[in-house]
């Protein structure tokens, strides 16, 4: 009677572990990882988030904002294309997913700092306004550099047939 208690036990340990693992490696968008996302993004988002804060702390205004976050989106985007030989999906996402983070960390820190009640609801609009720009950019780039790249590769190849 005691050995069948543990085994119904153990079962139920391997049942409940199997069950509910949902780690970054588990979990897809399109055809990639969503590991594979944050392993591209961490670095860019990270750093446009403080370079934020600290324009903010020397000169006390966003106006130029957009200006690093549309620079690390390109930067995000060109990794896809050409280091990761991605799609636009991929750049998309990622892209995205990093407006996500940029504008959320944004939004926090504006709520932390001016302490305004109605900055709260900024803590919800602002990463879903820099998702679209991020995905924007980031399609709208990986767009014309996977258009250039296929005409270059049509070009290399045109010269080597003729050449030969």
């Amino acid at each position: 009677m005691f050995e069948k208690n543990t085994l119904n036990k153990s079962e139920q340990k391997t049942n409940s572990d199997s069950g509910e693992d949902l780690s970054l490696n588990k979990v897809s968008f399109g055809d990639k990882k969503l590991e594979y996302y944050f392993d591209i993004i961490k670095y860019p988002v990270v750093l446009t988030v403080v370079v934020n804060i600290v324009y903010f702390l020397i000169r006390k205004s966003f106006d130029i904002m957009w200006v690093f976050d549309i620079v690390a989106f390109i930067y995000i985007a060109y990794i896809i294309v050409k280091k990761k030989q991605g799609k636009i999906t991929d750049a998309f996402i990622a892209c995205g997913i990093s407006g996500l983070f940029m504008g959320f960390f944004i939004a926090v820190f504006k709520f932390i700092y001016f302490r305004k009640f109605y900055l709260f609801f900024n803590i919800i609009s602002e990463p879903f306004l820099t998702f679209i720009v991020g995905g924007f950019i980031g399609v709208a780039f990986a767009y014309i550099a996977l258009k250039k790249f296929k005409k270059n590769k049509k070009e290399i190849s045109s010269t080597k047939k003729g050449g030969e």
